[in-house]
């Protein structure tokens, strides 16, 4: 069987592609060795409290029974670290974000100051995910529901919440995203309600 046909994760196991090229190709993003050098610096801190999982991945690993599997710990962090990375490389400038909308950089600054925008900081930079835009600007009533996020919630715990389906969240009997969710709908108080309603249980959950 040639390569094309076989996945990235078994020409890795075989020795036909090193773990920065199998990265790339499955995650679609080019991180580049001073990435994984970080990562690296990571995994050799020997401060427990630096190697403390998110309680996001700690519940994720409690629930494989990987509790006590320093390697499936290990796989969970650089994971982590690869996803946060892609988040940081997709996301948009306060600058590109008002082009999107076709707004000022000013007004893009207050939206993210009243919360119908999220960013967070990256090398001290605001970074604005791409969930909550389309191709032309914002994902519909998305404003309506952002300001109820938490502010403690970790970038990679939001970028799920908008963009994996819910299971409250039903079109023709499937689950949809947030994000799908209000694209889809008129935006009627009982739409926006129902996707405000998984934001809230959500933040009930990392209290």
């Amino acid at each position: 069987m040639g390569n094309t046909m076989r996945s990235a994760e078994d020409r890795y196991r075989h020795g036909d592609l090193d773990f920065e090229a199998a990265v790339r190709e499955v995650t679609g993003a080019d991180m580049g060795r001073e990435f994984f050098a970080r990562i690296v610096h990571g995994l050799s801190v020997k401060d427990p409290a630096g190697l403390a999982l998110s309680e996001h991945d700690a519940a994720l690993l409690t629930e494989s029974g990987f509790v006590t599997d320093p390697a499936a710990a290990t796989a969970a962090r650089v994971d982590r670290d690869i996803r946060m990375q892609d988040l940081v490389h997709s996301s948009l400038s306060v600058a590109d974000a008002a082009q999107r909308l076709g707004v000022t950089t000013a007004r893009v600054r207050q939206r993210l100051t009243d919360g119908t925008l999220w960013a967070f900081t990256s090398a001290r930079h605001r970074l604005l995910p791409p969930a909550q835009f389309t191709a032309t600007g914002a994902v519909p009533h998305l404003d309506q529901v952002l300001p109820l996020l938490s502010k403690e919630l970790h970038p990679l715990t939001v970028q799920a919440l908008l963009t994996q389906p819910q299971p409250t969240l039903t079109v023709d009997g499937r689950p949809v995203s947030i994000v799908a969710w209000l694209t889809g709908s008129a935006g009627t108080a009982s739409d926006i309600e129902q996707a405000a309603d998984v934001i809230t249980a959500a933040d009930w959950e990392s209290a």
